[in-house]
């Protein structure tokens, strides 16, 4: 099955330790959505969409992406998210733009990423670090077999 992973990531890069994980499994191409062209989703069997999750959906960019996309016609489809919160919620306005387009998810993922409010970029092991941080050290190796788990169970769909 050849599989394409669109994601976006930054700050510490949570997303894309999940995305390489899948990738690793799927034996999937990996592309950072600010590189994708929609025209190229057509030679794909399966195709992710990931990001983290900010003001509780995913980035505007991969949304942006996912709205400029061809009609997918029962193109088999996954979707993936690292959030301070882990809330399985925060995809369904990707699951909404992806019906839309006729695609058919098979699944989704999200796990705890990193998280520090407003943005800032502080030294989280600090006496503050309640306030100012969670989830230090996460997607950890526990988060990267579960993702790899969850890519193998769409070899099954």
């Amino acid at each position: 099955m050849k599989t394409l992973i669109i994601y976006k990531s930054y700050h510490h890069m949570s997303t894309e330790k999940i995305a390489k994980a899948m990738a690793e499994t799927l034996n999937a191409k990996l592309g950072k959505v600010d590189d994708a062209k929609p025209e190229d989703l057509a030679e794909y069997d399966l195709i992710g969409f990931g990001s983290g999750i900010y003001n509780y959906k995913h980035h505007k960019d991969l949304i942006e992406f996912i709205e400029n996309m061809p009609s997918m016609n029962d193109k088999k489809v996954f979707i993936f998210s690292t959030s301070g919160n882990y809330r399985e919620r925060h995809h369904n306005l990707i699951k909404e733009k992806l019906n839309e387009k006729g695609c058919k998810i098979i699944g989704d993922f999200t796990c705890f990423g990193e998280f520090r409010p407003l943005g800032f970029n502080l030294n989280v092991n600090g006496p503050l670090a309640f306030i100012f941080g969670k989830n230090k050290g996460h997607p950890d190796e526990k988060d990267l077999e579960n993702a790899q788990e969850f890519a193998k169970s769409l070899l099954n769909e």
